[in-house]
């Protein structure tokens, strides 16, 4: 009997080798997954961090006024402006203001371009400061305490002097 207890203890022994070796190898590999990952997402997030953020901006709305003939003020006689505008407007939210505004805001406009020195619209820095002027007069609010327009250029379509 006490060779067949010989016998089996040796395999049995390598056997307990073996589990323990393997034991001991799935907890390594744990211990690596556990310490090694923060590293990896610690390096991500840095990496993510590195890389400048991109700020999608939404389109602007473009709304076109249909052209239209004004009387400029002159010494010398009747002068004409001819101009088609398109407003460049922040979002749809200030497009539906702005339509729901258009016979103020057309009624302002007119106004501003007729009160215009014809000779000054002819030269580019005139058509320039006439854009500035417009866009600024047609934000304001239309009433008081009302919401101003968010208007953020005014660009011509047609622009004739006569």
């Amino acid at each position: 009997m006490s060779s067949t207890t010989a016998s089996q203890n040796p395999s049995r022994t390598w056997l307990m080798i073996g589990l323990i070796s393997m034991v001991t190898a799935v907890i390594a590999a744990l211990a690596v997954v556990y310490f090694a990952l923060p590293v990896f997402s610690d390096r991500q997030a840095s990496e993510a961090d590195d890389t400048p953020d991109v700020v999608v901006e939404a389109p602007p709305v473009f709304l076109p006024l249909a052209p239209f003939t004004v009387n400029l003020e002159s010494p010398r006689g009747n002068r004409l402006l001819y101009i088609g505008v398109t407003f460049k407007l922040a979002d749809e939210d200030a497009s539906r203001l702005v339509q729901s505004r258009l016979p103020e805001l057309k009624s302002r406009m007119l106004l501003l371009l007729s009160g215009q020195n014809p000779q000054e619209l002819t030269s580019q820095s005139g058509k320039l400061a006439l854009q500035t002027t417009l866009r600024d007069e047609l934000s304001r609010p239309y009433s008081e305490g009302g919401q101003p327009l968010a208007i953020t250029g005014v660009l011509y379509n047609d622009f004739i002097v006569q």
